[in-house]
C-alpha cells in the first residue's frame, strides 16, 4: 500500500482528570455498590475523577495537547469526530446537575437540543477548515467507530489529509462507579489520523453490534456470558482479514477492564499474558471510551512497542458492542 492511501494514527493525547480515590475512598463515600476486596481482586485500585470540568473541557484538552504535540497546521484538519459512549458526554451536560434534576433529557429550551460538542471543540481549537461529526451509540467502542470512519473517508476523499477524533466522558456526580465489576475514571482522549503516517498505520478494524443486548442494566449476566465467545471469534476474525496470526502481534492494548477479564481472554485467544498491557488497570481503571488510546501512547513511551510491530486494540461497549483494530507500529 502506497503511503498516500494508507491512514495511521500519528499523535495520540489524553486527558485524566488530577483528582484520584482508591476503592476504598469510593466505598465511604457510597459510590460502589460491589464489595471492595472484590474490586481489588479484579486489578483495580485508584480512579481519577473530574471536578468542574465538564465533558467539554476534557475533550479540548485533550485534543489541545494533540495538536501541540503534533505541531500541524491547523488548517490541515479536514475532520473532526466526536465520539461519546454516554448519552450525556454528547451534549452540553456537566455533570453536576447543570441540566435541570442533572438530566441531560430535560433542558431548559428546545434550542439547548441543538447545542452539539464538536461545534464547539472546532470553534475553540481554531480549525476553520474542519467539518464535524458526532458518533455515540456504541458505549466504550465509539472511539474505535471514529478511528474506523477516519481512515475510511481519509482513503476515500483526496483532498482530507487529517482527522482529529476526539472522546471525553464524565459520569454522573454521586452515581455508582462500579459497573459489570470494573470501575470507571472520567477522562478523555484524542487522536489524529493523517493520511500517510509514518507510525501507528491502521491495518484493519472490525466490529460486532448484539442489538439484543440492548438493555445492560436488566441482562448483565446475559452480557457477561456473550463477551468472551464473541470477544474470542472477533479477535479471531480480526488477525484472518488482516492476514496475521496471534503470534504475529507483539502487544495487546487493551481497554482497562478488569485483569481478570484479560487473564481469561488471553488464555482464549492463546497470548501469553506478558504481550496484553495491563499497567493501567489499578491506577487508571476504566476510562470508558480512552482506555485503548491512553494505553496506547503509555505503552510507546515506556519502550514496550518498536517501529514495526503489530498491535492489537480490543474493546466492549454496551449495547453491546464489539471492537478490534490491528495498527502496525
Amino acid at each position: 500500500m502506497s503511503s498516500s492511501s494508507h491512514a495511521g494514527i500519528q499523535s495520540i493525547a489524553e486527558y485524566v482528570p488530577a483528582k484520584v480515590a482508591s476503592v476504598g475512598e469510593l466505598h465511604e463515600r457510597g459510590l460502589l455498590r460491589g464489595s471492595p476486596d472484590t474490586l481489588r481482586s479484579f486489578g483495580f485500585e485508584t480512579v481519577h475523577l473530574a471536578g468542574e470540568e465538564s465533558n467539554i473541557d476534557m475533550a479540548i484538552a485533550a485534543a489541545e495537547k494533540v495538536l501541540e504535540e503534533s505541531e500541524i497546521d491547523r488548517e490541515e484538519i479536514g475532520m473532526i469526530l466526536y465520539a461519546a459512549a454516554l448519552n450525556s458526554s454528547s451534549t452540553l451536560w456537566d455533570g453536576n446537575g447543570g441540566s435541570p434534576n442533572g438530566s441531560v433529557l430535560q433542558l431548559e429550551s428546545v434550542p439547548d437540543l441543538f447545542k452539539y460538542p464538536a461545534s464547539i471543540i472546532q470553534t475553540e481549537l481554531d480549525l476553520p477548515n474542519a467539518s464535524v461529526v458526532g458518533i455515540n451509540q456504541l458505549g466504550c467502542a465509539s472511539i474505535f467507530a471514529a478511528l474506523r470512519m477516519a481512515r475510511a473517508l481519509i482513503v476515500a476523499e483526496d483532498d482530507l489529509k487529517s482527522v482529529l477524533c476526539v472522546s471525553a466522558d464524565k459520569f454522573p456526580a454521586g452515581r455508582h462507579r462500579d459497573l459489570a465489576y470494573n470501575i470507571v475514571s472520567d477522562g478523555a482522549c484524542a487522536a489524529l489520523v493523517c493520511r500517510g503516517a509514518d507510525r501507528n498505520r491502521i491495518v484493519e478494524c472490525t466490529q460486532v453490534t448484539k442489538g439484543a443486548l440492548w438493555d445492560s442494566e436488566e441482562i448483565e449476566n446475559e452480557i457477561i456470558a456473550a463477551y468472551f465467545p464473541t470477544a474470542k471469534a472477533l479477535v479471531e476474525r480480526t488477525l484472518a482479514k488482516a492476514g496475521l496470526k496471534m503470534d504475529d502481534i507483539a502487544l495487546i492494548v487493551p481497554h482497562n477492564v478488569a485483569l481478570r477479564s484479560w487473564e481469561i481472554l488471553g488464555r482464549l485467544i492463546g497470548c501469553p499474558a506478558d504481550r496484553i498491557y495491563t499497567e493501567n488497570i489499578a491506577r487508571v481503571g476504566h476510562t470508558i471510551g480512552s482506555d485503548n488510546l491512553l494505553n496506547l501512547r503509555c505503552a510507546t513511551e515506556s519502550g514496550r512497542i518498536e517501529k514495526g510491530d503489530y498491535l492489537l486494540l480490543f474493546t466492549f461497549g454496551y449495547g453491546s458492542n464489539w471492537a478490534c483494530m490491528i495498527v502496525q507500529h
